[in-house]
């Protein structure tokens, strides 16, 4: 069974369309024939930014017709801003352990071309231009 490719525009717009036509995931995987409803989780975290996702959320009506208008908009500002905060802080979380392993990466690095020089084998470029 060979596996299906999508674009990432096409990824994009079928997060977008989840995201705001309040359809299930199911729905929408059957819709795309897609071989689980777990890839549309991970398409939203790998397409949409925090923002776009908030953005996205905050046009869907609230499903709690007992509440006043007041009441709703309140509970829908509240979660989305959670929300928001939630999915900032698993980016920023994300983003400063990539940083980590790079910083480290460099240390490595530099560490591997002292030892190198060290020995004798010239890597770094010498200052000064040549004339």
């Amino acid at each position: 069974m060979s596996r299906r490719k999508f674009s990432r525009a096409l990824k994009r717009s079928i997060c977008i369309e989840y995201m705001q036509s309040g359809m299930s995931r199911k729905e929408i995987a059957l819709k795309y024939n897609l071989p689980s409803v777990n890839l549309l989780s991970a398409w939203i975290q790998s397409c949409l930014s925090p923002l776009e996702i908030h953005e996205k959320c905050a046009s869907l009506p609230l499903e709690t017709p007992q509440m006043d208008d007041n009441m709703a908009k309140d509970a829908v500002r509240s979660v989305d801003h959670e929300a928001l905060i939630d999915a900032q802080r698993r980016q920023i979380e994300k983003l400063e352990k990539q940083l980590k392993y790079s910083q480290d990466k460099v240390l490595a690095l530099n560490t591997l071309i002292d030892i190198a020089e060290e020995q004798g084998i010239r890597i770094r470029k010498k200052s000064g231009a040549k004339q």
